[in-house]
């Protein structure tokens, strides 16, 4: 199946959105005033959504062993997440500014989530970024499930079995880690991008004009909540993860003529959204740090502007360098080492 060129288009989109989400975060804090980059974490909705797109349609072309599925996922996440959670092991062991938990390492490094109440998903990982790493391997896991039905009754046992899971979260509103992580509403948003794959397997994808008016309703809520900032998982599953899969649709709608005249730099970055995501923290740190030593952030909107957009483009174009030189290597390398799993 060759890669859908507007699904790689709103990939680099996500993973833009989240990188300028957490470049403009500190400047503004910096500069002692509000956040508005705050909108640009619906990034990690995007991702969610296009997730279970993905895992939907790839796996409806041919017949996918669970644990071939399982296999594949591991290699294709799990490598390069680990050289960045080290990475970041690394760098905190050399500050010498926070004391570091052996626990919470492996922890991470086994997408084993845990609960703290400060922070805003609730969901805890070493390598912050690793929260939504943790979503994703949960996902795999029910949609490997999934692959043991027949194949009619997989849609049906993937939406269940989310569904299911996030009623009982919503009813016992569980506190601890894994109860807590693997009952939540953000589950919903890979569910609707399974939801959106079965639209687009069946072909029934709206027409450009109704799709387009879908994808603008969709950025027009987005840029709503820009003024209105969902604090609870439910309401930011409602105001980030369904915006998320209709700009998704509309996206599909218009497939045929992007795909005729592809822009390359997008399809890069697409490509490189998974390495521009686990890289730039470690971009921010360092650019960061040399911002605050030279006090190039004042507090004007000029050079906030300025440190996000310089920040931004070191990180995306640091990210594109992580995936060539990195993250292909690796994937090719651990594919040669896999040894194959069948199951029936």
């Amino acid at each position: 199946m060759h890669p859908i060129v507007t699904v790689q288009y709103l990939r680099a989109l996500a993973a833009t959105a989240v990188v300028v989400h957490h470049f403009v975060g500190p400047a503004y804090i910096d500069a002692g005033r509000g956040h508005p980059g705050t909108v640009g974490e619906a990034g990690v909705d995007l991702f969610f959504v296009i997730s279970g797109f993905i895992m939907w349609t790839t796996t409806r072309r041919r017949e996918t062993a669970p644990l071939d599925f399982i296999w594949h996922r591991i290699v294709r996440i799990v490598p390069l997440y680990w050289i960045f959670t080290l990475v970041f092991l690394g760098i905190t062991l050399a500050s010498k500014h926070s004391p570091v938990s052996t626990l919470d390492v492996m922890r991470s490094l086994f997408f084993v989530p845990w609960f703290e109440e400060d922070l805003g998903q609730k969901t805890s990982a070493f390598y912050f970024l690793g929260w939504t790493l943790m979503y994703e391997m949960f996902f795999y896991c029910v949609f490997a499930f999934a692959l043991f039905l027949p194949r009619k009754s997989q849609f049906i046992g993937v939406v269940g079995c989310l569904s299911a899971l996030v009623a009982l979260g919503l009813v016992f509103d569980f506190k601890s880690g894994p109860s807590f992580t693997y009952t939540s509403p953000l589950l919903l948003e890979f569910m609707a991008g399974c939801a959106v794959g079965e639209l687009y397997e069946r072909k029934a994808i709206p027409s450009i004009s109704f799709g387009t008016g879908l994808l603008c309703i969709g950025l027009a809520t987005l840029i709503w909540t820009v003024w209105n900032i969902p604090y609870s998982l439910l309401a930011r599953t409602l105001l980030w993860g369904a915006p998320a899969a209709l700009i998704l649709v509309g996206a599909l709608s218009v497939e045929a003529p992007a795909a005729r005249k592809p822009t390359k730099l997008f399809l890069l970055l697409g490509n490189a959204s998974y390495s521009i995501y686990l890289s730039h923290i470690i971009t921010l740190l360092v650019f960061n740090l040399i911002v605050k030593r030279a006090g190039l952030i004042q507090g004007f909107n000029s050079e906030i502007a300025i440190y996000s957009t310089i920040g931004s483009a070191l990180a995306l174009a640091g990210g594109t360098l992580v995936y060539a030189l990195l993250e292909r290597p690796v994937s090719n390398f651990s594919k040669l080492i896999a040894i194959p799993v069948k199951s029936s």
